[in-house]
């Protein structure tokens, strides 16, 4: 038994025979496809016999590009102490820090203009903070802020309510 080839194929058989197709033609429908992120020469890949070593020449080149274009990046410690909540981070220059708004809520610390003018950081509290009370000290490059830790802990009673099923006649 023969598999019908041609009902998968619905092409004419003379169809495969002529070269209707020019390697070149077929490199530039796979480049503009592509959207060009083919390599120069990508039949040579094919050809060598350092497939792999040459696979993982292009991916070490395509994170380089990635890492070369991501924004600078912003790093901070917070610590936990018994009475307060410390943040800090390093500040380039003192010009850095004239740009720099702070401020922060019960629970995240937002950073303006750092580390660039535009750009926004928000730092997560490992606890509540108190709304009043917080310090921030610039020092051999190093900005710390020191926010008291909320210590109340409020609690409220709840209290519950007893409905009793009414009576019916």
């Amino acid at each position: 038994m023969m598999f019908p080839w041609s009902k998968m194929f619905p092409f004419p058989k003379d169809y495969m025979k002529e070269d209707i197709f020019k390697q070149s033609d077929v490199e530039k429908m796979m480049k503009k496809a592509m959207g060009g992120k083919l390599p120069p020469n990508p039949g040579s890949l094919l050809h060598s016999n350092d497939f792999f070593a040459q696979s993982f020449d292009l991916l070490n080149r395509v994170q380089e590009k990635k890492k070369q274009k991501k924004k600078p990046i912003f790093q901070s410690d917070v610590f936990e102490t018994h009475e307060e909540v410390i943040v800090r981070f390093p500040l380039s220059s003192e010009e850095k820090l004239r740009e720099l708004v702070i401020f922060h809520d019960a629970s995240t610390c937002f950073l303006e203009n750092l580390p660039t003018k535009g750009s926004k950081q928000e730092i997560k509290f490992p606890c509540l903070v108190k709304s009043s009370g917080s310090t921030a000290k610039y020092q051999n490059g190093i900005l710390e802020i020191r926010i008291p830790k909320e210590t109340i802990n409020s609690k409220t009673k709840i209290p519950i309510e007893i409905i009793k099923p009414s009576k019916k006649k």
